[in-house]
This record gives structure tokens, sequence and C-alpha cells, in this order.
């Protein structure tokens, strides 16, 4: 599979289509929030979850949402990390594993004030 990754996110690679998500997006995300969701994993991945990208300020992303690692660390509050019960980081390519770190992001949006999705680059 080819990937190729530009300023605007992802110009190209073998097509994914996002519709295939919708169930697994159906079973973590509230019924209002599914196209939304939907929306933006098509600018961010186009439904590939073996997308990843690496930011301009080093931190790479990945996944269908492309979770940004530092959610893994927790950058500067251990609270914010998105770690597996045994305290491994989460493996982000598994699509699951993605929706459930991403729907942990829009909770931390909604409980600090933040705009719904300003954590990602698109936008739904």
């Amino acid at each position: 599979m080819a990937l190729v990754v530009s300023a605007s996110r992802i110009d190209s690679f073998d097509v994914h289509d996002v519709e295939q998500w919708r169930p697994l997006v159906a079973e973590i995300f509230p019924a209002d929030e599914i196209d939304d969701v939907l929306s933006v994993m098509a600018c961010e991945s186009q439904g590939n979850p073996s997308t990843r990208y690496m930011e301009k300020w080093g931190v790479e992303s990945v996944g269908l949402m492309q979770i940004n690692e530092g959610w893994l660390t927790g950058w500067s509050r251990p609270e914010w990390s998105i770690l597996s019960h045994n305290g491994q980081p989460v493996d982000l390519t598994d699509p699951a594993t993605n929706l459930q770190a991403a729907k942990f992001i829009r909770f931390f949006e909604d409980s600090t004030d933040q705009e719904p999705w300003s954590q990602w680059a698109c936008e739904p």
C-alpha cells in the first residue's frame, strides 16, 4: 500500500471506505456524533486504520482518527494519558482502540469547554 503524506494530510493511497466503520463507530459514539466522526475520519485517514502522519512538531498521528501519540503519554498531565489496563500504550492502528481514544479526546474537549473537534486538523 502506497501512502503519500503532504501538507494537506493524505494525497493518495489505496482507497478505503469510511462507511465500513459505521457499525463500530455506532458502538462507541452517541448516535448524534456518528456522522461527525465519519466525516472527520474521511478527512484524517480516508478510513485507513494504518495511516500514520508525522506532525510538524515531531509527534506522530496514528490510525482512523489520527490520534497524536502525545495522548498516550499524557503530555504534562498524567490523567490525559490513554493507556491500557496494564499500563502499556495502546495500539492506535486497531480501529476499536483508535475510536475509543477519539471518544476520550471528545470527552476531554467537552469537559474543558473546548470547541468540538478542536483537537483534529479536520472538522465535520
